[in-house]
């Protein structure tokens, strides 16, 4: 995926809602991701997934260090050089 093919925050979104087996429209993004029962094991496998899917090497501790999609959303977009976005609420995001 290319930083512009696809809205970062909507990817992270929906990766985790896999994980906690949820629809990604019951996925707060300002809530922090240990609030949903996500443990360091699938933190892991969320930054790999990153890895994965965005093409970069990112330090095994990014989803402890910014603990929210809102957070992961943001610091993957500078990285990738993505522009930030308003969402439909105002909200400026990735």
């Amino acid at each position: 995926m290319t930083a512009g093919s696809r809205d970062v925050r909507t990817w992270l979104t929906e990766r985790v809602a896999t994980y906690l087996r949820r629809s990604p429209q019951g996925i707060d993004t300002s809530v922090p991701l240990a609030d949903y029962g996500l443990d360091s094991l699938t933190a892991l496998a969320i930054t790999a997934d990153i890895e994965d899917e965005f093409e970069v090497t990112v330090d095994d501790a990014l989803t402890w260090d910014h603990p929210t999609i809102d957070a992961l959303a943001k610091v993957l977009g500078e990285l990738l050089g993505q522009q930030p976005t308003v969402d439909d609420t105002g909200v400026k995001g990735v």
